[in-house]
C-alpha cells in the first residue's frame, strides 16, 4: 500500500492531540503528518520527527480551510484527515485499509469514514467496510476519513467549521464507512467553544445558500 499523508488541524484544546501525533509518527503506513497549527500561542512542546510538518498559522484558519490547504500541499496521493481529539489503534486502522486497498484501489473507493458505533468503547464488532448510511451512522464520519487525492474537491471557502463532510457526501459518488474499530474521543472539543459559535452560525446560513444555488 502507498504511504499516507495525515492532516490534523488543531487549536490545542484536546488532551489527546500529542499522543495522537506520536502514534501517527510511529506508524509505518504514514510518512507525512501535516499539523495545521491554528493557535500558535498555546502550542505545547512538539516531538521532533522527520514525518511531522508543522504549519503555523498567524490566525485561526478553521477546520475546512485547513483541510483544503493540507490536501493541496500533501506529498502523497493517499490521505487521511483526522480530528485532533481522538485516540485509536493507528496501526490497526492502516492494516485494515491495506487489506481493503489490496482488493480495490483507494481512488476507486471514494471516501472511507468512520461509523458512529466506533466511538462506543470496547466495541467488539469485526471490522467491516460498508456503504455509508445516514440512518444508522449517527455522527462522527468526518472525525477520521481517508481517500485518494484525485477525488478531493475543495470545500467552498465560505464554510469554515461545519458541513465539510456534508460537502464531501454531496459531491462524491462513493461514500463508505468503516465499522468495528475503537475510537476514544471527547466529541466536539473545539467546535463547541463559545468563541467560534458565530462562525458555526454563519456556516449554517452559507450551507443553505449552497443548497439553494
Amino acid at each position: 500500500m502507498d504511504k499516507f499523508t495525515v492532516i490534523i488541524p488543531t487549536i490545542w484544546k484536546s488532551e489527546y492531540t500529542l499522543e495522537l501525533i506520536l502514534r501517527y509518527c510511529e506508524c509505518v503506513y504514514v510518512d507525512e503528518i501535516i499539523l495545521i497549527n491554528n493557535r500558535i500561542e498555546t502550542t505545547p512542546t512538539l516531538p521532533t520527527h522527520d514525518k511531522l510538518k508543522i504549519i503555523n498559522q498567524p490566525k485561526n484558519t478553521f477546520v475546512n480551510p485547513a483541510w483544503n490547504y493540507g490536501v493541496n500541499i500533501s506529498k502523497n496521493n493517499y490521505i487521511t484527515i483526522s480530528n485532533d481529539d481522538i485516540l485509536f489503534d493507528v496501526d490497526e486502522y492502516y492494516e485494515l485499509l491495506s487489506q481493503i486497498t489490496s482488493q480495490v484501489p483507494l481512488k476507486n473507493l471514494g471516501y472511507i469514514g468512520s461509523h458512529s458505533e466506533n466511538y462506543i468503547l470496547n466495541n467488539n464488532k469485526t471490522p467491516v467496510l460498508e456503504i455509508y448510511n445516514n440512518q444508522t451512522n449517527k455522527g462522527g464520519w468526518g472525525c477520521l476519513f481517508s481517500f485518494h487525492k484525485q477525488n478531493w474537491v475543495p470545500i467552498p471557502e465560505q464554510l469554515k467549521i461545519w458541513y465539510g463532510d456534508n460537502w464531501i457526501h454531496m459531491i462524491s459518488k462513493s461514500i463508505l464507512q468503516l465499522v468495528g474499530i475503537n475510537i476514544e474521543t471527547k466529541m466536539s472539543t473545539s467546535s463547541d467553544l463559545e468563541e467560534i459559535r458565530n462562525i458555526r452560525d454563519n456556516d449554517i446560513k452559507e450551507w443553505h445558500k449552497l443548497l439553494q444555488a
